[in-house]
């Protein structure tokens, strides 16, 4: 048998949902151990990137991880309430409710840009579904893997199972008989897992990557939005899903945001060697990202580029529609900055193309740019500001389109990893007198039914 045989027959079997004090019991494990490895967590991640700031590992990774449990705990009653239904006049007094049941055995595919949090914060929602879960951390993360499969054990042995290994482990709990699948990653990637999902007809939820945009409005501020976009861009060096991908700004102020965006990134990183910046994790990105600008006009936004494996951050001016760097997403230090003549043509930029994943706009009047987000699909929106609304709890996170297909976080995890099922008390009702055989009395009641 191998190792996930080994992990579906031992989460196998029927069995009654957990109750709600057992998955409590099941997320505050979770969050014990995680918070016991904090440290560890720091050392394996820095460790696998060839350098990650522990400050970014402990916010982005360790507390994530701590505050999806938590959220969990908090609002679980709420969320496991059935809900009430009133049933029509001539079913009464029958009555009815809808209650939220796990999937059972469901998969978890983590990525390798946040390893711990991409890979636990699904198991907290699952946990919190009253699931069992089979995860699978990314392989370029060989280290992490191994302290995620050791959190996983001392946690919840009886509930989770870590299966690492790699891509060809991946692309068969892809295509095991699960109940459920969750995968964190590309698009292109994200296609396959869902046809070979499908094959089972196993439910996926996919959180996949995008081009996010940036609008600038005419009436932004400059500095403030490049400090929040270059934070939100360069917070892992990049390697985020939501980081701003591309900007959009008015064209009489293109020189100005340049120069603010240089600003911005030197007050930030004033060492780009230094202990904050990430490095660029896998050899194959750094190849791939330092072909991007070498056919357009890129602009340095660090005093000093930083040193292998590490990247300076660099602006491409204009690239043009059909340029490397607006096609696919970019997940790294490259920021193309765009021209434009008026909101509709920015707009429609966006339109144009893919749904994104995030939207940030930036401008001084916040009823306006309310306005530009509205007209603008994407998975979530942001007003001046980036990448923050992914640390709420309160907010689901997922895109749509080629960004994704479904969501989680908070009540939105809980709800990705159950399903709906009714539950009707029947009672003597109006309902028998439908029954055959068919008549008169029959022919009154359904043309009153149907008006």
């Amino acid at each position: 048998m191998t190792p996930l045989d080994d992990a579906l027959t031992a989460l196998s079997g029927p069995e009654t949902p957990p109750s709600r004090a057992e998955r409590a019991a099941h997320l505050a494990a979770l969050m014990r151990e995680t918070r016991a490895h904090a440290d560890a967590a720091v050392a394996a991640i820095d460790a696998d990137f060839g350098g990650r700031p522990g400050p970014e590992t402990l916010l982005t990774e360790v507390a994530m991880v701590v505050g999806a449990t938590q959220h969990a705990r908090r609002h679980l009653r709420r969320w496991m309430r059935p809900e009430r239904v009133v049933l029509p006049p001539h079913t009464w007094p029958s009555t009815a409710r809808v209650e939220r049941v796990p999937l059972g055995t469901v998969g978890i595919l983590g990525p390798w840009n946040y390893p711990l949090q991409l890979a636990l914060v699904p198991l907290a929602a699952a946990l919190a579904g009253g699931n069992r879960a089979i995860l699978h951390p990314s392989e370029h993360t060989p280290r992490t893997a191994e302290l995620i499969a050791r959190i996983v054990e001392r946690a919840v042995p009886d509930r989770a199972r870590c299966v690492n290994g790699g891509a060809d482990v991946a692309q068969a709990i892809a295509a095991a008989p699960l109940d459920g699948l969750f995968f964190t990653g590309s698009t292109g990637t994200g296609r396959h897992v869902m046809r070979a999902a499908s094959e089972n007809l196993v439910p996926v939820t996919l959180e996949l990557g995008g081009k996010s945009p940036a609008l600038i409005r005419a009436d932004a501020d400059l500095d403030a939005a490049a400090a929040s976009i270059m934070a939100g861009k360069l917070l892992n060096a990049g390697q985020t899903c939501v980081a701003p991908d591309y900007v959009l700004v008015p064209r009489d102020r293109l020189d100005d945001l340049v120069a603010a965006l240089r600003r911005a990134t030197r007050a930030l990183y004033p060492d780009p060697d230094g202990p904050d910046y990430a490095a660029i994790a896998r050899p194959a990105d750094r190849d791939r990202l330092a072909a991007l600008t070498a056919d357009a006009h890129a602009v340095p936004l660090m005093d000093t580029p930083p040193r292998p494996p590490r990247m300076g951050a660099v602006a491409l001016i204009d690239p043009g529609p059909d340029h490397p760097a607006m096609r696919d997403e970019i997940f790294g230090p490259v920021l193309p900055v765009i021209p434009y003549d008026d909101p509709a043509q920015a707009r429609g930029f966006i339109n144009a193309r893919p749904c994104p994943l995030a939207l940030y706009v930036y401008g001084r009047d916040t009823a306006a740019a309310r306005d530009e987000a509205r007209a603008i699909p994407s998975g979530g929106a942001v007003i001046n500001e980036a990448v923050i609304h992914v640390g709420i709890h309160q907010l689901p996170f997922g895109g749509a389109g080629a960004s994704g297909m479904g969501a989680y976080h908070g009540q939105e995890g809980f709800r990705a990893f159950t399903r709906p099922r009714s539950i009707m008390v029947a009672r003597r009702s109006l309902a028998r007198l439908v029954r055959p055989p068919y008549g008169k009395t029959v022919d009154r009641i359904t043309r009153a039914l149907i008006g």
